[in-house]
């Protein structure tokens, strides 16, 4: 299988917009000033009757008035006066923050049918929730001139500029505590974002930092993979052997960097490895893949060309799996050519194995984008994963260590959480991140529990937890769970965050 065939970015659901008759107005907080009141949500297409908690959709400028990004702003059940706010952002590069509000930690999981349901473990149960669509080009955001080229401290910057827009807007979050969340490329826009504001403080106390599945490390990604796939009966005893003789050479075959041997028989490895893992769902190995499995995938050997997977209406529709192996020269070629065939194409991203045809749909209607105030002539089609941002986005950083550090040398709390069956971003690449900083073991790996739906305890996975100084960094995973996991692992992933957010033991 081809490297490129994938896309390490994010989920999507189902919904087609249904607009009930009677037009309910939320009942909100009555004391947000400046310029917030012209983005209230007043009414929100597909759910009867209308959520009572407040909500708040527009633009924030970034750092020049050139920059404009869509923020959903999604109050707390309770207390929305005292209650912290979280910042979420959704990775990519290039996917949409939309999709965390609507099908993993928001308030509304979209369903079959035309509506929106309550999603009883949302995270506006903990605070208040604002949903950023980073950088310019993602999902409704937008620049002005048209120039969506962006790289890890351009977006950083406009985040960092857009939550100083924010707290002119909403100036009663001055003072709250304050955390920065994601998932997936995450692992890069949330510890960045956390320096910037870390180095220059806006009027919030950054209170800690939390990741899912992120990306910290390509090397140590790259290579966990190899072992993952092996671990999970992917590969056969053969291909694994000669890997660890052929490719480690004095490494120990514990862990090894199989991308460190640039030979021609190491890096068609990587290409024969993800030949036998074609078809599955790479972002849970256990989930099926939506739509099922076309006839391409029994092909052994598949070129850019045939990369493009189908079409929508008049977009050809591709996936691509870009943050992963980018020294491969083998793969480095194949890029190239799919690159060139995308931009000479209407195209579009989406994840593997997902369908994005209802949530699509949803943003895309004209009653939605008037309900969030995005019914502007600049803003264009609402899309899942942007392909224009990410073909011409720039990766400053392929080790995050030193942020990460600096983070807890701040003494900001960090969170490192992992579902154990996501190959994208997997555990083990997680693990030996949080290894090689070389922190003080605070409390050793072992089990921790939940209480599920029918009452009883759980295992909800395995954490430990590392210390700098008296800073805490917890590594915690969600068995289970793919990529996503408060699509996947709902219950037990609200538990960690909610511990994480409060300070308690995650027992």
């Amino acid at each position: 299988m081809q490297l490129t065939k994938f896309l390490l970015f994010f989920v999507t659901g189902c919904l087609n917009l249904f607009l009930s008759s009677e037009e309910q107005t939320l009942t909100t907080d009555k004391s947000s000033t400046g310029d917030a009141e012209k983005d209230r949500v007043i009414f929100l297409p597909g759910i009867d009757p209308q959520p009572t908690f407040a909500g708040y959709s527009g633009f924030l400028a970034g750092s020049t008035p050139n920059i404009q990004l869509h923020y959903w702003l999604i109050q707390a059940e309770k207390q929305p006066e005292k209650a912290p706010l979280l910042l979420w952002l959704n990775g990519g590069p290039g996917c949409s923050s939309m999709q965390g509000a609507l099908l993993e930690n928001g308030p509304f999981f979209i369903q079959p049918g035309q509506n929106l349901e309550i999603n009883p473990h949302s995270w506006n149960k903990l605070g208040n929730v604002l949903y950023l669509e980073t950088p310019a080009g993602v999902g409704y955001s937008y620049a002005v001139d048209g120039n969506v080229t962006a790289d890890d401290d351009l977006t950083s910057k406009n985040s960092y500029y857009a939550i100083q827009n924010f707290l002119e807007r909403f100036p009663e979050y001055k003072g709250r505590d304050f955390f920065i969340t994601g998932e997936s490329y995450g692992g890069v826009y949330v510890p960045t974002l956390a320096v910037r504001l870390i180095e220059k403080p806006l009027a919030l106390k950054l209170k800690g930092i939390a990741v899912g599945n992120g990306l910290m490390n390509y090397r140590l990604n790259d290579n966990s993979l190899v072992y993952f796939a092996n671990y999970h009966g992917l590969m056969d005893e053969d291909m694994w052997s000669d890997a660890l003789k052929k490719c480690c050479g004095a490494q120990p075959t514990r862990k090894c960097f199989f991308t460190d041997t640039h030979s021609t028989y190491c890096e068609k490895l990587v290409n024969d490895i993800y030949i036998r893992v074609w078809g599955l769902n790479v972002y849970n190995i256990y989930a099926p893949c939506a739509g099922g499995v076309n006839g391409s995938f029994q092909q052994t050997q598949l070129r850019p060309k045939e990369i493009v997977s189908g079409r929508l209406g008049s977009n050809l529709v591709y996936t691509d799996f870009g943050n992963l192996f980018r020294t491969n020269s083998l793969l480095k070629a194949e890029r190239s050519v799919l690159r060139s065939l995308v931009r000479s194409a209407n195209t579009r991203l989406i994840p593997p194995c997902m369908d994005d045809t209802s949530i699509r749909s949803y943003l895309n209607s004209r009653a939605v984008r008037k309900a969030l105030h995005v019914d502007l002539p600049k803003v264009g089609v609402w899309e899942a994963c942007s392909s224009e941002v990410n073909s011409n986005y720039r990766r400053n950083y392929k080790d995050l260590s030193p942020q990460y550090i600096q983070i807890l040398k701040s003494k900001v709390p960090v969170l490192l959480f992992s579902g154990d069956v996501d190959s994208v971003c997997n555990y083990f690449g997680t693990l030996w991140f949080v290894d090689g900083l070389s922190l003080k073991t605070e409390k050793p790996l072992k089990h921790w529990l939940y209480t599920d739906r029918d009452g009883t305890s759980q295992v909800g996975g395995v954490h430990k937890v590392m210390r700098l100084d008296e800073t805490d960094l917890w590594y915690v995973t969600i068995r289970g769970s793919g990529h996503m996991a408060p699509t996947d692992k709902p219950i037990p992933t609200f538990h960690m965050i909610r511990s994480f957010i409060q300070s308690k033991p995650l027992n």
